[in-house]
Formats: structure tokens, sequence, C-alpha cells
């Protein structure tokens, strides 16, 4: 959901902080990053971090990062069943990718009708694709370049 569209009367108080939390950062937060910056709200037990995120993440309105343990707010503003992320393993930089981009709504119709055609029922799919952003790869074209 943008973070702009969220309706946070519905937040409890820890998912609040914690949600704060993550607009706040450069990038993924893994749990226990999210907890060392809430301390100084008094928040203490990791498990109070993990049911905030939790009940975020069932909200729709933050996305946990499985290859890197971490979390990302969620940026779109309706709720998704194929949650598509690019991450560079350089930088560490994670992008959701639009469903306005003209290919992603394809990408997905195509899971799901695989996943209809096995009478799977699918609750959530979660692909994160690794490699290089174009900043880095525009990096280390610069650095190649003046090495030569």
């Amino acid at each position: 959901m943008a973070h702009d569209n969220i309706d946070l009367s519905t937040l409890t108080k820890n998912e609040l902080l914690v949600f704060e939390a993550l607009k706040e950062s450069e990038g993924p937060m893994k749990a226990y990053d999210v907890l060392d910056v809430l301390k100084s709200h008094g928040v203490r037990a990791p498990m109070t971090v993990y049911r905030a995120l939790e009940g975020l993440e069932e909200k729709g309105i933050v996305h946990k990062l499985d290859a890197l343990n971490a979390f990302v707010l969620c940026s779109h503003d309706h709720p998704h069943q194929v949650q598509s992320f690019l991450v560079c393993s350089e930088c560490g930089m994670v992008q959701e990718i639009s469903p306005e981009l003209r290919e992603a709504p394809q990408v997905e119709d195509k899971i799901l009708g695989v996943v209809r055609a096995t009478g799977f029922q699918m609750r959530e799919a979660r692909l994160e694709m690794k490699g290089i952003c174009q900043n880095c790869t525009s990096k280390q074209g610069a650095h190649s370049t003046a090495a030569e």
C-alpha cells in the first residue's frame, strides 16, 4: 500500500511504531534493526516487534523479503497476491515492481493461471529477483573504463 493511503487509526501502538521506523529507513530492515530503533520508545522485547511486523504484513502494509530476512513497506495502493522485488546484491537496494509497469500484470496473470491449473489454493507469492541495479552497473562500467 502506498504510505500516504494507510488508515493509521487501524494500527496498534506497536504497529504504528514499526511502520514509522520502516517509513524512515532508507532500505529493508531486519526485525532486530527495528528493535534497535524502537528502544528509545520503550520497546525492548523482540516478540513485540515480530508481532507488529506480522500484523502489518497481514494488513498488506509490509512485505517480508525472505532472501534478506528483512521487511519493507508495500509501495502499492491496493492488495496483491504476487509480490515482486528486484534486489541488488551490490548495494542492497530493494525495489518493489509496480503493477503499473506494463509487463507486471502479465507476469502476475501467468503465475495465477499456472496455480489455478494445478488446483492449488495460493495465498500469496513472493518473487525476489537478485542481480545488480542500474546504478551499480553504471558504477562498475565507470570503474572498468577508468582502469583501461
